[in-house]
């Protein structure tokens, strides 16, 4: 009997031990795990902080005033203040579809009419110049309004990446250098404002001649002086300029032809 009592006794205490070791070893696991989680949570939330401060809380403070200058843009466009005695727009010395303040530059047309542009060098007064070269075919019939198109070239005088219209308003002419292939050629010159930008269109002026020495276009460099007073629009507010085959300058409706154009201008 008494035998069996200490085997029992001895067995009771080794199942006692082994619990206590154990609860002591999960005791002991639970706690390292809930330590290390803790230690990387800290650890992860100081990287977050110091990147989202490196990274995101510094470019959102430098892109601020860039943001609210955009906004205000949007809200109220600013307008382009020159202040040269000349505006120079474009003397063909760059891209062809891009002018001398970076706008866009390029014919416009509408079928059966045509038109193409090119480049080439010329001499004027003396000087070395880069010309524009017009070719035009103006029609007077067919098309989908039976009026045989249209057909120009046009300039931006606005800032397209801005869109700010050009304050134009201490300016009293467009300038430009024109001569035909062969003489009495014709046109007449377009200006836009914001209103006239946005319906496409533009205020057209008299037929060039009007505003040459010999009174028409012949094969010799003459320049023509636009007054800005022609067109009957915000001068505070300008968008284009335009050269025109209009219908009203040839006999029929119909003319064809090549005119040079340089060095495009709004002067004082």
């Amino acid at each position: 009997m008494e035998k069996k009592s200490k085997l029992r006794a001895v067995k009771i205490v080794g199942v006692v031990a082994f619990n206590l070791v154990c609860l002591f070893s999960i005791i002991y696991v639970i706690t390292m795990t809930v330590e290390k989680q803790q230690a990387i949570g800290a650890d992860t939330e100081v990287k977050v902080i110091k990147d989202f401060e490196g990274t995101k809380k510094m470019p959102q403070q430098q892109a601020a005033p860039q943001q609210q200058a955009a906004a205000a843009i949007q809200q109220q466009p600013t307008l382009v203040q020159p202040t040269k005695d000349m505006f120079l727009v474009d003397d063909f010395t760059g891209e062809e579809v891009r002018n001398k303040i970076g706008s866009r530059a390029n014919v416009y047309v509408r079928p059966p009419s045509r038109v193409m542009i090119s480049k080439k060098d010329d001499v004027i007064n003396g000087a070395k110049k880069k010309a524009l070269m017009i070719r035009y075919d103006k029609k007077n019939s067919g098309g989908p309004n039976g009026m045989g198109g249209w057909c120009g070239y046009y300039t931006l005088i606005k800032n397209e990446k801005t869109g700010q219209y050009l304050d134009g308003t201490t300016y009293k002419y467009i300038t430009f250098w024109v001569k035909g292939e062969k003489g009495d050629e014709d046109f007449m010159v377009g200006l836009a404002d914001e209103h006239w930008d946005k319906i496409g269109d533009s205020l057209k002026s008299e037929e060039i001649g009007t505003y040459l020495e010999k009174k028409k276009i012949t094969a010799e460099w003459q320049k023509a002086k636009v007054p800005l007073d022609t067109f009957f629009l915000d001068h505070a507010s300008l968008s284009s300029i335009s050269i025109n085959f209009e219908a009203d300058c040839f006999p029929e409706g119909a003319g064809s032809g090549v005119v040079f154009i340089a060095d495009i201008a709004l002067e004082k």
